[in-house]
């Protein structure tokens, strides 16, 4: 099959392009600044017209799309990148005929009013309207080796001294992006029941957990010296994120640390089903 994979440079658009090519099929990467020959040069913040994406879409059988950012900002900015610019090229698919994998958010169209949230769940929302055979598949924390938010879990697993938010009263339910890889290339592979409207799954982990059990869950894996917790209240958490969305690189700001107290977990069933087992537990994260 040929898959055109948006995001493909991103963090889970590496992992599912390594997943997509073992299992056989042929991916062509949609990205900003092409490398390889069969690479196509799109823009997220500039491709919002599906009269844009469908000449890019001939020879295409399936559309997977991993774009994302964590933060907004004039230069790359979370209206265009998760919600204009997705919705023209699902526009597109259904012109052409093209299936979509779309890579949500667990949350996305909720009660929680960020900007993340609310640009994912607009994009969520068209696809699901278009009513063409589609996957929304809406993760949860997502682990992996090489993740950003791994690499700074890692981190603060490894000090003396672990600052927590608030109580440590935030759920979190981390699934491993190796669950994700495999969930999108089975269904792809078993040719699923390609629903219309899409099929929505949330890729949770196998536990529910609280932000400080995560990160106790990481340090047993890496010391066998427990941490001493300090708990931060979110008054002070709060001030923390207005001074750190100062530094552009910063994934701490307002809306992230609003994400971070509401939380995200889900019911493990249906993931585990579509998945052919339970998904990894947290304490076997760390290799």
């Amino acid at each position: 099959m040929n898959i055109l994979l948006c995001g493909a440079t991103g963090f889970i658009g590496r992992h599912l392009e390594q997943a997509l090519i073992a299992s056989g099929h042929h991916v062509v990467r949609a990205i900003r600044q092409p490398k390889r020959a069969d690479d196509i040069a799109v823009d997220f913040v500039h491709d919002t017209d599906a009269a844009t994406w469908s000449p890019r879409l001939v020879g295409i059988d399936m559309v997977v799309n991993a774009v994302g950012v964590l933060r907004d900002s004039t230069i790359l900015p979370m209206r265009a990148i998760h919600a204009d610019t997705p919705k023209a090229l699902f526009d597109a698919c259904a012109q052409v005929g093209c299936k979509v994998v779309h890579i949500s958010a667990l949350g996305a169209g909720g009660e929680l009013k960020t900007a993340y949230m609310h640009t994912k769940g607009e994009a969520q929302a068209h696809l699901i309207n278009l009513s063409i055979p589609s996957l929304i598949v809406r993760p949860s924390l997502v682990y992996g080796q090489d993740g950003d938010s791994a690499k700074m879990f890692r981190l603060l697993a490894r000090m003396p001294v672990v600052a927590v938010p608030g109580q440590s009263e935030s759920w979190v339910q981390p699934v491993h992006i190796d669950d994700i890889a495999q969930l999108v290339t089975r269904q792809i592979n078993q040719d699923f029941a390609w629903s219309s409207p899409a099929r929505v799954v949330d890729a949770v982990g196998a536990v529910r957990m609280t932000y400080r059990e995560m990160i106790a869950c990481y340090r047993a894996q890496m010391s066998d010296r427990p941490a001493w917790v300090v708990p931060i209240p979110w008054g002070v958490m709060r001030i923390m994120a207005k001074l750190a969305q100062i530094a552009p690189s910063s994934a701490l700001d307002p809306d992230t640390l609003q994400m971070l107290q509401a939380g995200s977990f889900g019911d493990v069933a249906n993931f585990a089903a579509l998945l052919g087992r339970m998904p990894r537990h947290p304490n076997t994260f760390i290799e």
